[in-house]
């Protein structure tokens, strides 16, 4: 893709502490990936796989838009997953890029194909869907949340979500266990919580573009200039969002600045000597 992209990947690395955790999952590495768009980082997306490989992962999260919504370049993703599904488990969240595709006649054939290939490798596409880890006794809800096209509106017409909008669409949250939600847009962190995430997953906003010293991301995909959350995390009660700045680029083809970021989130146990 031409224009002013910065392909040199950055790893960027969070630890969530909580005494949910115990030690089952103290020191569990979650990868994630988003916004991808389908762009090659070296060939055939080695820089990525290696980086990737090199962190060694328990689990890879993509939360949401790997490909784009003109359907281009499929098997590019396809083939990157083959590789990593080898590293580790895959959970596979819906960005905006991925409802479109779903929704628009031209493209619906070819991304049923996509999950299709998807699926008979492993990987897991939680669309309004949950699974749960269990190690001993502790067990870590993961859900994906796939929100209305709405949801996603440009500049500053942003549709209000109604407050039971997220118990519409997944079950409800269990505070005996981790509860992870992989939600493409941040913008509705508020309501996250309040279905009851404690860890929110995000992309989307492409880390704002370009990425000014003290001033942050610079605009967001809605059009929206200096978007409040751009990248990194974000606290909200006893709930944490992880905020990918993504990988690649489509529509408006720069990222300045604002290299391509794996992010990982290791879970640690607040209590070290409570016994799961």
């Amino acid at each position: 893709m031409k224009g002013l992209i910065m392909k040199k990947i950055s790893c960027t690395n969070y630890e969530y502490t909580s005494q949910k955790i115990g030690n089952a999952f103290d020191g569990f590495k979650i990868t994630v990936l988003s916004d991808l768009h389908a762009v090659d980082l070296g060939n055939n997306n080695e820089d990525l796989y290696n980086k990737i490989k090199e962190i060694s992962p328990d689990i890879i999260i993509t939360a949401g838009d790997m490909v784009s919504s003109n359907g281009k370049n499929f098997n590019t993703v396809i083939s990157l997953f083959e590789r990593l599904i080898e590293i580790c488990p895959i959970y596979y969240g819906i960005g905006n890029h991925e409802l479109k595709l779903s929704i628009n006649d031209k493209t619906t054939k070819k991304f049923k194909y996509y999950k299709r290939q998807l699926r008979k490798m492993g990987v897991k596409i939680l669309n309004n869907r949950s699974i749960r880890l269990r190690i001993g006794e502790k067990v870590l809800r993961i859900s994906g949340v796939n929100i209305e096209k709405k949801f996603y509106s440009k500049f500053y017409n942003k549709s209000i979500m109604p407050s039971d909008y997220i118990n519409s669409l997944l079950k409800p949250c269990n505070n005996n266990r981790i509860e992870l939600l992989i939600a493409h847009n941040p913008d509705y962190f508020d309501n996250y919580v309040s279905w009851g995430a404690d860890i929110v997953l995000s992309g989307h906003i492409h880390g704002g573009l370009v990425v000014l010293p003290i001033l942050g991301g610079v605009i967001a995909p809605s059009l929206r200039l200096f978007p409040y959350y751009d990248y990194g995390c974000f606290a909200n009660k006893d709930s944490m969002l992880y905020l990918s700045r993504g990988l690649g680029a489509h529509t408006i083809p720069i990222r300045l600045f604002n290299p391509p970021e794996i992010m990982t989130v290791t879970l640690r146990n607040s209590y070290k000597n409570t016994i799961d």
